[in-house]
């Protein structure tokens, strides 16, 4: 039930505060349409194409008309992530204040292992799309740039604000996510444990193809 009211609040532009948990029906039949809407339209792009299908088709299948649409998503490929404001959210709060962390990104890895997963059908369908479709892979680009500078400025509440600490920061945040991208889209192809091969990334000190062979893989 607090995950439904986080989502609930996270889409109406309320920061979640304890206590502030008064939900009515109209915020909840919000919430229902937004996830139909992605829903409809994952399955839309999934069976004929992300360019074949329109706003209208996907509103049509959802129950609600293009107007309702556009309330809910600014273009096609952000229906495609319907969640990402959220799941930004607490992976901020799961990462807390980097300055309370002796080794940060021991923190960091813990928390992007915990919540690295592709169980979920549409995760997965999204992420098999991202081969094909270049604009559901700059929309991807997009949100990820959150978590990147979510990233950089846990990591800098440690290292402080030297040029030398930013551009530190920046680039292990761009790494990691890099590495947490490839392997999710990866295990929507093949058959690996997307987690088991991130540990293994994020445990070396590169990940370059001069190591040696992932055995993870």
């Amino acid at each position: 039930m607090l995950r439904v009211v986080k989502t609930v609040l996270l889409l109406s532009g309320v920061p979640y505060e304890e206590g502030n948990v008064a939900m009515n029906q109209r915020d909840l039949r919000r919430v229902e349409t937004r996830r139909m809407l992605a829903e409809q339209a994952l399955r839309l792009f999934n069976e004929q194409g992300f360019d074949e299908t329109t706003v209208e088709e996907i509103a049509a299948a959802a129950g609600v008309s293009q107007r309702t649409f556009f309330l809910h998503f600014p273009t096609k490929a952000a229906a495609a992530f319907p969640d990402h404001g959220e799941r930004v959210h607490d992976f901020v709060e799961r990462l807390g204040d980097g300055a309370d962390h002796a080794d940060p990104l021991a923190h960091l890895r813990e928390i992007l292992l915990s919540g690295l997963s592709n169980d979920s059908p549409s995760r997965r369908t999204r992420y098999r799309l991202l081969a094909d479709v270049p604009a559901l892979r700059d929309e991807d680009a997009r949100t990820d740039r959150d978590y990147e500078q979510a990233i950089a400025a846990y990591l800098m509440q440690n290292w402080g604000q030297s040029v030398e600490a930013r551009v530190r920061a920046n680039a292990v945040a761009n790494a990691v996510i890099g590495v947490v991208r490839a392997l999710l889209i990866a295990s929507s192809e093949e058959d690996i444990d997307a987690r088991r091969a991130c540990t293994e990334i994020l445990h070396r000190r590169s990940g370059s193809p001069s190591d040696p062979p992932l055995q993870s893989l």
